[in-house]
């Protein structure tokens, strides 16, 4: 079965020289990744209902891992890896069926992996990220 790897996001620049470092804070309700790069702002990936997490180093990083996702954070669609993980988790119904596999690799950052509800892209500015909170809500009213 081929795995499908839809680009959601993309980051500011494709350029993975420009990756400096990266943050990963994790909470209950939003969990965010924040990326430097050079010559711009840092670049917030928020993650909605995270409920796991896998960084991958880039000196492990194979090509089928990395297909789709460079500087780009991208839903992994009929995931293997999230049908396992939802036989295992105790999760309900509603928030079974609500999760999605996200892939993001970011050159020599490595490549992070998180089944959350939702992701969804701002800059590090409280409008930016007020804007995005919004259109991200919007979108799951939506789905």
């Amino acid at each position: 079965m081929a795995i499908n790897v839809v680009p959601r996001i993309l980051l500011p620049t494709m350029d993975s020289e420009r990756f400096e470092r990266c943050s990963f804070s994790l909470n209950d309700v939003e969990s965010l990744l924040t990326i430097s790069m050079t010559d711009l702002q840092p670049y917030i990936i928020h993650f909605h209902r995270l409920s796991w997490h896998r960084f991958t180093p880039h000196a492990d990083c194979k090509p089928g891992l990395i297909m789709g996702c460079e500087m780009a954070v991208a839903e992994v669609e009929d995931s293997p890896a999230l049908k396992a993980y939802l036989q295992k988790a105790s999760l309900g119904p509603e928030a079974a069926r609500k999760l999605r596999h996200y892939r993001i690799y970011l050159g020599k950052g490595g490549c992070h992996e998180a089944f959350a509800q939702s992701a969804y892209g701002s800059g590090a500015g409280s409008f930016s990220r007020t804007m995005s909170s919004f259109a991200n809500r919007l979108k799951l009213a939506l789905r």
